[in-house]
């Protein structure tokens, strides 16, 4: 592109900005203003034409970017004394404009373009950023701030290589499925929290199953005894059952997608399954049904350490077991595996059948994984909930076990599994 297109580009950067400027201070009164629409559009020419005559050592930039932080710095003051609020939001955006103009020259106008649209967003922002900050409390800031831990400073700090029996320990593949694991958990927490009290319960099952299945059956059993719908709190539970359907496919898509084509007819029987009940049991049921899901630590380092060791467990035990018993022995892993998390059985399997297990008995250590685990849930539900919603998470439960069994005899029967 010619220079005044550039000119023109880092102009047209600077009104971006401005007009997000302009709007938010639309109310105040005519020169009380430290930069407006047009200031800031002058802004961006400014850096603009300070990256064309700056002679490739950064000094005219340099100059130019000091020189418009101490003219901005005696309005700012001036304007901080006469209204007592103190806001350094317009300055640094008007830096940033200044920046972005040199780049439109120097670098790539589609770049600084880019750059400033993100800007006049994250300006725009400024309510609905202020509103969820109101909204954390201490444990989820802790948790994200954790989860950024395990995943950008742990994770890259992992070695890549194969350690304990048979080399299938590698640190860094084992602390990533965490992170997924981690991750997955995190999201369905907040989307509890957001959704809260004015989603219905199948909703809230549904995010809540994101979280933690089993942590979703076991609350939701536990409102049945006080009370209410048990056809509501039993069709959340097939809702939270779904989820853990759709969380191993979405696992094993992520790990080793090779294995989905062996995977997807018994996945899809179980998931519209556990979906057909859920409908038929949360049809025209109240959308403001009691359903105030109790989920554990959205990101607790000591459950990830704990989640860590068992997948590791599984991992060398699994091996272990091919070798000394073939496929018997890995079905035997899972089974026993499967009733603690369904997730270390699907990361393990997935890991395994890169290398060292073949892809149709990963497969099949999978399906018994998620159909013990079904089992698991189905007897916690047993053990807590009334009758009348027992006896419809045990029809659940064989619906769901049904579906999946006779899924796995038809691709059995067609090589698909």
């Amino acid at each position: 592109m010619t220079l005044a297109a550039n000119l023109f580009a880092a102009l047209a950067i600077g009104l971006i900005v401005g007009l997000e400027r302009g709007w938010k201070e639309r109310g105040d009164p005519t020169g009380s203003r430290v930069a407006g629409f047009r200031t800031f559009g002058l802004i961006g020419l400014v850096g603009g034409l300070a990256a064309s005559l700056d002679p490739g050592n950064g000094f005219v930039i340099s100059a130019g970017v000091i020189g418009l932080a101490l003219l901005l710095r005696q309005g700012f003051e001036a304007h901080i004394d006469e209204t007592r609020n103190v806001s350094a939001t317009t300055m640094i955006a008007a830096l940033i404009t200044f920046s972005l103009g040199a780049v439109s020259v120097k670098l790539s106008p589609l770049l600084a373009g880019g750059g400033a649209v993100v800007t006049a967003f994250i300006l725009w922002l400024r309510e609905p950023m202020h509103d969820l900050l109101n909204r954390i409390d201490a444990n989820e800031m802790s948790a994200f701030l954790r989860l950024l831990l395990i995943s950008i400073v742990v994770l890259p700090a992992m070695p890549d290589v194969g350690l304990g029996p048979y080399q299938v320990i590698n640190p860094r593949h084992i602390w990533w499925m965490v992170v997924l694991i981690s991750g997955l958990g995190f999201i369905g927490y907040v989307s509890v929290k957001a959704l809260g009290e004015r989603a219905g319960v199948g909703l809230l099952a549904l995010a809540g199953g994101l979280a933690s299945s089993t942590a979703a059956t076991l609350s939701l059993s536990q409102l049945s005894k006080a009370g209410g719908r048990a056809s509501a709190y039993a069709g959340g539970v097939a809702m939270a059952w779904s989820v853990m359907v759709m969380r191993t496919v979405l696992i094993v898509a992520a790990i080793r997608p090779a294995l989905l084509p062996m995977l997807w007819l018994p996945m899809a029987a179980m998931l519209t399954a556990t979906l057909l009940v859920a409908g038929a049991l949360l049809w025209r049921q109240p959308s403001k049904t009691e359903a105030k899901l109790a989920l554990p630590n959205p990101l607790d380092l000591k459950s990830a350490i704990v989640f860590a060791a068992v997948l590791t467990l599984a991992l060398v035990l699994s091996r272990v077991a091919q070798a000394a018993w073939g496929e018997s022995g890995v079905f035997g892993v899972a089974t026993i595996a499967g009733a603690v998390d369904a997730d270390a059985v699907t990361l393990s399997m997935g890991r395994l059948s890169a290398g060292e297990l073949s892809d149709q008995v990963a497969a099949r250590a999978i399906v018994i994984g998620v159909v013990v685990n079904t089992l698991f849930k189905v007897a916690l539900a047993l053990g807590v909930g009334t009758q009348r919603f027992r006896n419809m998470v045990l029809m659940t439960g064989a619906i769901t076990i049904s579906s999946g069994l006779l899924a796995v005899t038809a691709a059995l029967s067609f090589g698909w599994l």
